[in-house]
């Protein structure tokens, strides 16, 4: 199936939980897996606590590094009991192998290709990468120069020219849903431009995950004990 197109966010708040009926609906959408077979979002998350990350399109390096990131500090063996962390793209599902070996993952990944996920969550449509003064995202730290991820992205991009229409629209951000157990809402944040996923550090605590560093600066700061004092 290909990709839609976009629509602008009109949420103010990048904070601001879907409605009981955006959700509702939202859980009804069908999304696919690496294989191309469909289960709907509710059919994933039901009877589990489950950490939705909405990744930007299938080449974009800096969500790799977020979900790299995420499987090192946050791995399936540090979540509590009945919790899961799925990955959820916006392009075809083709892409799915190829971005899990670039990313590292150990969650899964899915993807909704016809952006509805996208557009009742309302996430954003822009190529922003963060205001001069904006404090970096943890798993941003050891991702290198913009115009290292830019050639890290366009190298990418030519060994995979098969899914250049596969990958989902460049502009596309995403960003962090908390579904409970019960199918509630418990968090929601919307990407504000490509480099502004939940700090990692931040995501553990909320969920009440063990996290271990996701950085060098990070690192430098623990002793084998713990944090340094």
């Amino acid at each position: 199936m290909a990709p839609s197109t976009a629509e602008p966010s009109d949420v103010d708040s990048p904070r601001e939980p879907p409605t009981a009926e955006e959700l509702s609906e939202a859980l009804k959408i069908d999304v696919y897996d690496r294989e191309g077979k469909t289960k709907t979002l509710g059919d994933l998350v039901k009877g589990q606590r489950t950490v939705l990350v909405f990744i930007r399109h299938f080449w974009c390096l800096n969500c790799q590094a977020y979900v790299r990131c995420i499987s090192e500090s946050i791995p399936p063996s540090n979540l509590p009991a009945n919790t899961q962390v799925l990955v959820i793209g916006c392009g075809s599902y083709q892409p799915i192998d190829t971005y899990a070996v670039n990313s590292s993952s150990k969650y899964p990944i899915y993807t909704d290709p016809t952006l509805r996920l996208h557009k009742l969550f309302q996430f954003k449509s822009n190529l922003a990468q963060g205001k001069a003064g904006d404090e970096q995202r943890d798993y941003m730290r050891d991702a290198g120069s913009t115009m290292f991820r830019i050639f890290g992205g366009i190298k990418g991009a030519l060994g995979n020219l098969q899914h250049v229409n596969s990958v989902g629209p460049k502009a596309l951000n995403g960003g962090e849903v908390v579904i409970s157990a019960d199918g509630e809402c418990e968090y929601m944040y919307r990407m504000q431009n490509t480099v502004d996923h939940t700090n990692i550090s931040e995501l553990a605590q909320m969920i009440g995950a063990e996290y271990t560093p996701v950085n060098s600066e990070e690192k430098k700061e623990q002793t084998c004990d713990g944090p340094a004092t």
